[in-house]
Parts: structure tokens; sequence; C-alpha cells
């Protein structure tokens, strides 16, 4: 079924929702609610509230207008935020392009809700009414009057709005405007992040995850390089016929799934077919953090950390934490290590009384129980730990020095040549599980 999306927006805002509307028909359908004026908001907001599955409005102002008590958290709200960067950008190409335009006899309502602005109002006109009111009303309906006063006492010479519902009484009285809007790039992205948080909802009786997907680079991983990897990472998707949730935050490409649909990517969280892809796509070191959980929250942050264990790890791989915090990972072989951050307590005591980390043990523990044997040699340390042989010998000796261990001699698989030497650990059985007590 597809997404409902209600647009609260004004006339000059339509065509640009008109044609993201035709780009994104496939998973959302919308439902365009034009206002002419701030008090039309909130009744418009709770006429249309039951029947759509999100809201986007265009104006942190109109947001504004509907009374706290009246949203229901249950159905998300986005906004198309003003941004100040818009209003200098626009302010210095009127400065090139008309170099003779006298600053000080420009209308600037943007400016009034723009705390960084406040010290460049002296350059701007001082007159017209004061915009001191508290009451929301008040102050939008003393700005469109001082935009029509002003131009029609010769005041001003320009007027520059972010507002787009003054547009109509502005060109009835004749006043030369530039409104300022978002650029088109910044609507889709609000429009694809309520759909992201909308599929989320709805699967919200089944556990949600989260993928964090990043590519290791000598610099710091530019906007550039993140968008291709998010249309990567979005063909990827739709060759497994599966939404292309994939966008750009918080640094990383996200994806947005279900627990089903992750197995399926994954085979069952034993190899990752997307890493995969990735790596014959990008020349460079791709990481992939999942993360699953009851809320998006909770799958979002166990993604995060997913992610800095799978950066740890030597070349490319995908680890995944589920809800019970336990870690699955490198997700490209069939000797997948397990491990829990916040490990048994059994385990916790291990490791303290060896002096290792309790995850390396963890993990060490795991390998051990996959290759169904207590003896394991630094080779075989090295690569479950993703370090150095050398590194891992360090640890060997430390297990040993710590008598949890002894060296033992011989040959693996009737291979031919000397005995090779092997780290028996005296903590597991023979078959690679923990002895009790």
């Amino acid at each position: 079924m597809k997404i409902i999306l209600g647009i609260i927006t004004t006339e000059s805002y339509i065509d640009y929702f008109r044609d993201i509307e035709e780009e994104l028909q496939s998973v959302c359908k919308f439902r365009i609610l034009t206002i002419s004026n701030f008090r039309e908001t909130k009744d418009v907001y709770l006429k249309n509230l039951d029947s759509v599955d999100g809201f986007v409005i265009s104006g942190r102002l109109l947001y504004e207008s509907i009374d706290k008590e009246c949203l229901d958290t249950k159905v998300p709200t986005h906004i198309l935020q003003d941004n100040e960067t818009l209003l200098y950008r626009e302010l210095f190409r009127l400065l090139l392009t008309e170099p003779g335009l006298d600053i000080s006899r420009i209308y600037v309502d943007f400016a009034y809700i723009i705390d960084s602005f406040s010290e460049f109002q002296k350059y701007l006109t001082h007159q017209g009414k004061p915009i001191d009111s508290d009451n929301l009303f008040e102050r939008v309906e003393t700005m469109l009057e001082n935009h029509i006063t002003l131009w029609e006492e010769n005041k001003i010479d320009l007027s520059i709005t972010a507002f787009s519902h003054f547009v109509p009484e502005l060109k009835k009285h004749g006043v030369r405007y530039i409104l300022i809007r978002p650029t088109l790039e910044n609507v889709k992205e609000t429009i694809k992040g309520i759909i992201n948080e909308i599929i989320i909802l709805k699967l919200k009786s089944r556990s949600a995850v989260v993928a964090c997907l990043s590519i290791e680079t000598v610099h710091p991983q530019s906007e550039e390089q993140l968008h291709e990897l998010k249309v990567l990472a979005g063909r990827f998707l739709r060759s497994m016929n599966l939404p292309d949730t994939a966008q750009v935050s918080e640094g990383f490409v996200k994806l947005y799934t279900t627990y089903g649909n992750f197995t399926k990517i994954t085979s069952n969280a034993q190899n990752c077919a997307l890493l995969k892809y990735l790596e014959e796509h990008a020349s460079d070191k791709v990481i992939i953090g999942w993360g699953s959980g009851h809320e998006y929250y909770q799958a979002n942050e166990n993604a995060i950390r997913a992610h800095r264990q799978a950066n740890a790890f030597t070349g490319s791989c995908s680890f995944f934490i589920n809800e019970d915090q336990k870690v699955i990972g490198p997700m490209q072989n069939m000797n997948v290590i397990q491990f829990c951050e916040k490990a048994d307590p059994a385990i916790m005591a291990l490791a303290k009384s060896i002096g290792i980390n309790n995850i390396n043990l963890q993990k060490i523990m795991y390998y051990a129980e996959i290759m169904r044997t207590n003896k394991l040699s630094s080779e075989d340390v090295a690569q479950c730990l993703s370090i150095t042989v050398r590194g891992a010998n360090r640890i060997l000796n430390k297990i040993e020095e710590k008598e949890y261990a002894r060296t033992v001699f011989e040959k693996r698989d009737s291979g031919k040549g000397r005995p090779q030497k092997y780290y028996e650990l005296l903590f597991l059985d023979s078959e690679g599980n923990l002895l009790e007590g």
C-alpha cells in the first residue's frame, strides 16, 4: 500500500511538490492541502489527520500556527526549514547583479526570525511597525502590513519574504518581491526522510533494522562520495525488489528495512550480499553496520555501534548488533563470529582474571566453538580478531601465563610436515564449549 502524505502548503510551493510527486509515485501519494493564510493551518491539519500517514509543512511558522496540543505524535510531521544560508545567498546575488540597489531600502521579514541576522538589521529599513508581539498571528500580519505600507509610501525598493502565503497580497499591491524558498533538493530530502520514518512506523509490529554504510578513504567522505554510495545502495535494493530507503544521514548512507528483509540480504546473518555488491562497484574498503531494535531509535544506535565494529576489522566487512546486544560478524563467510558487548558474568570474570578484553575472549571462544576444538594457533586467533599474528601471540601468551592455556604441537587434518604449535585453551572442552565451574 502506498504512503499517503499530506502536504500543507501555499500555491507558491505546489510546483515543487508536483515535480517530486511524479518521481516518488511508486511509493507515495501526495494530498496537496493548500492554504491562503496561517489561521487555516490548524483546521486543515485536524481535518486530514486520520486520512494521511504523515504531514510535510512548508515552513516553520506554518507549523507553529498549529496548537501543540493538537499535534498527534503518532503521525510524523516534517517541516521545510527556513534556511538563513538562502537569505545570505540572495542578498549576495543582489549586491553583484544590482550594485546600485540601496540595502537600506529593502524590507526583509525573514530577518526577524533568524537570531544570527540581528546584527545586520541596522543596515535594513527601520521603518514600519515594530514586530514585537508574542502572538504569532499578530507578528505575521504586521510583517505583511509592513511590506505593503512601506512599498506604497515609497520607502522601500524591494521586499524579501520567507512566507509564500504573502505572495498573492504582494502581487495584488504591485510590490516588487523575492520569495526565499528551500532548494528542490532540500525539499526532496525532507520528503524522503518522512517517507523513511513512516516506513519504520508501519513496520513497528516487526523488528526494525537500520544499516549504516560508508567507505574508508584517505580523507573524510565528501558529499559526492556519500551520494554515489547512496545510489549504489538504492540500485542493490531495487535489484532485490525491496523499497529503496537509502538516504544520507549523520555522515552515513542509511538503509531502513525489516528483520525479514535483513535476513534475505545477509542469508540469515551469514553472508552479506549488499557488501559483495558494493565491493564490486567501489574501489575502497566498504564498511556496513546493521542494527535491529524494537524501536527505530534502538536499531539506529545498534547500527552505528555495529559500524564501529566493522570499521575495526581488516578489509571490507559487515557486522550486525541485535536488540539483545549480540554482535555478529564479519558477515562475509560461514565462520561468522558472535559475541555480546555485555557478556555473561562468568565470561566477564574470566576475561578479567586473564587480563584481556572480554569481547576478544568471546570472539576466541566462539571461533573455537565453530572449529569444534579448544586448540587454536596464532593464525586462528589473528583471523578471528582481525589482528596480526604477532598481536595474536601476545594474547595467547598472556592466557598461557595465567595458566588458562598450554602449548601443544600436533598435525591438524593429517597434514604433512612438522607438527604445528597450538594453544590448548583449558577453560574449553575438546569441542570448544565453555567448561562449567
